[in-house]
């Protein structure tokens, strides 16, 4: 899992390099979170915020880019390792 840091300290770990893997990772993230607050799908990117124990924590795709998640606001690197580990490692 890749992962990267933003010019605001923010973390953002890849899921996945294939960008058509989002569907996945979106019935994923409904059956341990729930809904999403917000859903924005265009053509080449997607974002869902999803509220985790009240941080909100987007899971974003790019055509070319891939699946990778990171939090709104702040950091919570913590947070984010544990729910990628959750998403890959689920079977």
């Amino acid at each position: 899992m890749k992962q990267y840091k933003d010019a605001s300290n923010r973390l953002s770990l890849t899921l996945s390099g294939v960008s058509n893997d989002l569907g996945l990772f979106i019935i994923k993230m409904i059956r341990f979170y729930g809904d999403p607050l917000q859903k924005v799908i265009g053509l080449d990117q997607a974002y869902l915020d999803f509220n985790i124990n009240g941080v909100i924590v987007v899971l974003h795709a790019e055509h070319y880019l891939g699946v990778s998640i990171h939090v709104k606001d702040g950091t919570h690197d913590a947070l984010l390792h544990d729910i990628a580990s959750e998403l890959i490692n689920e079977e």
